[in-house]
């Protein structure tokens, strides 16, 4: 099992790494859609297990229609950018309506919860890497396509610091009702690893991201604030499993699982970093 986690574990940095650097941003932009598109279908099918069948196709099309909206208000200008604010209200009146519309409304609550939740969950989390991919403008190199490289490569090792810490001196449990494997020493073992490898990561980039420069203190305190919220969203889709009763949300990939088990931490951290850079083009860093 450790063998084929590996295995795709660094299959998947290496995929991350080279269309980083080779691919054209909309490129990226169509790969996260198309991951966005079969992590809405895997929630549906995870929230139906535990008893709260999603409206699929209704949950699909707004998800994809808040994925793009983020894509043209990150990369628009004037009124364009005003479409994802104006996103979480319509797909809350598609939901209602879609559940409106139906000629069984004997699950109309467990359907409205489920859909709520994979549309809440999923695109209105993820929409942050679209957000962080049109945050700069110019050629290929000056889009935060290296951004979001940086933010995969911290909050992955997290996750392997996490394991291999909690695999080796992990005895107090972290939250054992729903991840009983998880203790306290691997998240703080993930935590000093995701800050040495943050530190690592933005020195090798000068400490300028796709264009936004950074320093050792924002360094050190991305690398605590990405690993904390990584584990906070694994702990989130260990619960929903745990909820169904699933040991895996999928089994698309070999020793991990499925997609919602590789993209969980990341759905969690990647609203901080994008908040953070925010945050730090405001200041004037």
């Amino acid at each position: 099992m450790l063998k084929y986690r590996l295995i795709s574990g660094f299959s998947f940095m290496g995929l991350v790494a080279a269309m980083a650097v080779w691919a054209p941003t909309w490129v990226i932009g169509l790969f996260i859609l198309v991951l966005c598109s079969l992590a809405i279908l895997e929630t549906v099918s995870l929230l139906t297990a535990a008893g709260y069948p999603s409206l699929k196709w209704t949950s699909l099309s707004v998800g994809l229609l808040w994925m793009l909206a983020a894509w043209f208000a990150a990369s628009g200008n004037g009124a364009v950018r005003s479409l994802n604010w104006i996103m979480p209200g319509l797909s809350a009146w598609a939901i209602f309506l879609g559940c409106l519309f139906r000629s069984d409304q004997s699950q109309t609550l467990p359907k409205l919860t489920g859909s709520f939740c994979t549309v809440a969950y999923v695109p209105g989390l993820m929409q942050f890497l679209l957000l962080l991919l049109f945050l700069g403008k110019g050629s290929v190199h000056q889009d935060g396509r290296m951004l979001l490289f940086y933010g995969i490569l911290v909050i992955k090792f997290t996750d392997i610091g996490a394991y291999f810490t909690g695999c080796a001196i992990g005895k107090h449990k972290l939250i054992p009702k729903i991840s009983p494997a998880k203790t306290w020493e691997g998240a703080v073992g993930g935590v000093l690893v995701s800050v040495l490898v943050s530190l690592i990561t933005l020195s090798v980039f000068r400490f300028s991201v796709s264009g936004v420069t950074f320093r050792l203190v924002d360094g050190v305190l991305l690398g605590v604030l990405l690993a904390v919220a990584g584990i906070l969203g694994d702990l989130v889709e260990s619960m929903l499993k745990r909820g169904a009763d699933i040991k895996d949300s999928g089994h698309w990939i070999k020793g991990m699982g499925g997609l919602l088990d590789v993209l969980d931490s990341l759905l969690f951290a990647f609203p901080v970093l994008y908040l953070y850079v925010l945050w730090m083009q405001h200041r004037g860093f």
